[in-house]
């Protein structure tokens, strides 16, 4: 039997065995997770950044700029910021016993003046077309996904869109002899409208130095997080309360924070090939690799021909792991080229790949789960964005009203957005492909 000593010993050296062999992988490791968040790091300032100059651009259009409120205490202010105060105010005005008569006159003299040297004279009638002319090129500036697709302004709900007409047969032709007619087949896209609503109820106190300090605050939240919801919807919508690819294994209720909005209506790019055409989907279950991308060409077959139609999304995880692709031209190699499209931060073969937050890393069998993944794997789409259109018959609806009872204000944000795709056979439909579990890099 061994001795005390001489199992110390053995442990020992068991520990220096251990440290010798196995001490160069751990650092490995750890400096491998570190690079791996520091390039999701610089992923995310990279989109940042790229919002930014795509919003200074699209704010550049026309050579006018934005217009400005000139002096008084609300110089510098836009004609959003305008409406927003506007709004704030007559949500005051409409209780006016709860305030200083002196400060709600004081307050709407400031917004009046303001108003006025805005609209430079072309009257009151003409700001709110304006207001939502800046607030919509903002909120569109932000989005990564949504630009991908043609607008629809619908005039009414539903709205149908008409498509091109089929092909016309031809025949040889024989003198003093009428050729076969063809007749023509019509298709339409029918476009139907759903509503998204946001609430923020926030404590107030009727002082016009605050209202101006939180105007940039109120201002960067409502692009930001209306730009976030759209792609979100277009991507991820499902109408399904149970099964739903955003919430499996739970039940998805309207009421649900953080997840209710999958519910909009219609069901997103995900759900095409996930639930649809599951022909269409799959399980990719490796590392990325060179042929990835055009293993999902190959799988959309006509579809999945011209680049310029098509458009790559994924998933920050994803992206990261691109990195190791010689395959992928990252945003070093294209250079100008990078801001083509909105989010865009490679290529392959001419395809731009678009990176969104928005698209969730999910578990093995491709959906995101309710209670937690439980083996988080990434997923890279393929989707032709001539088969798919959006519509909207509400833009961004701003209202603002007074709950006494809680002593706040309440902003009501709103829009009625449409999102479709193009056949109408959505179980047969082949223009929107997708791997799920892409595992990370070893």
């Amino acid at each position: 039997m061994a001795t005390m000593d001489e199992m110390q010993r053995e442990i020992v050296e068991t520990q220096e065995f251990v440290r010798e062999r196995l001490g160069p992988v751990t650092k490995e490791l750890t400096l491998l997770r570190e690079e791996q968040q520091r390039l999701a790091g610089e992923v995310r300032r990279a989109l940042e950044r790229e919002r930014e100059t795509r919003r200074e651009e699209v704010l550049r259009k026309g050579g006018a700029g934005r217009l400005r409120a000139r002096g008084g205490k609300l110089d510098g202010f836009d004609l959003l910021d305008l409406a927003v105060m506007r709004s704030l105010l007559a949500a005051q005005q409409a209780r006016p016993q709860d305030y200083d008569p002196r400060a709600l006159r004081a307050w709407e003299e400031s917004v009046a003046k303001a108003m006025d040297s805005v609209t430079a004279g072309a009257g009151d009638e003409l700001v709110p077309q304006e207001e939502a002319r800046q607030l919509w090129a903002d909120v569109n500036a932000e989005t990564a996904v949504a630009s991908l697709f043609e607008t629809v302004t619908m005039p009414t709900n539903p709205f149908d869109v008409p498509l091109q007409l089929g092909d016309v047969n031809w025949y040889p032709g024989a003198a003093n002899t009428a050729p076969a007619s063809t007749d023509l087949k019509t298709a339409k896209q029918t476009l139907t409208a759903y509503e998204l609503v946001g609430m923020v109820p926030w404590a107030y106190e009727l002082d016009e130095d605050a209202v101006i300090a939180m105007m940039t605050e109120v201002r960067s939240t409502l692009i930001r997080n209306a730009a976030q919801v759209l792609d979100d919807v277009l991507i991820n919508a499902d109408a399904s309360t149970t099964g739903n690819v955003n919430y499996d294994g739970g039940t998805l209720a309207a009421s649900t924070e953080g997840s209710a909005h999958y519910l909009v209506g219609f069901d997103g790019l995900v759900h095409q090939p996930l639930v649809d055409n599951t022909a269409m989907a799959n399980n990719f279950n490796a590392a990325p690799s060179a042929d990835m991308f055009n293993k999902l060409r190959r799988m959309m077959g006509k579809y999945g021909l011209r680049p310029s139609e098509l458009a790559f999304i994924t998933d920050v995880a994803t992206y990261i792991g691109l990195q190791t692709l010689d395959a992928f031209q990252t945003l070093d190699k294209l250079g100008p080229r990078a801001t083509l499209l909105t989010g865009q931060l490679g290529a392959v073969e001419g395809v731009p790949v678009i990176v969104s937050e928005q698209l969730q890393t999910a578990d093995a069998d491709g959906k995101v789960t309710s209670g937690g993944n439980s083996a988080p794997a990434g997923r890279l789409l393929l989707v032709n964005r001539t088969q798919w259109r959006k519509g909207f018959k509400r833009e961004l609806l701003i209202e603002t009203d007074r709950d006494v009872r809680k002593r706040q204000n309440v902003m009501v944000v709103s829009m009625r957005v449409a999102f479709a795709e193009r056949t109408g056979s959505r179980s047969a439909a082949k223009h929107t492909a997708l791997h799920y579990n892409v595992k990370s890099p070893a």
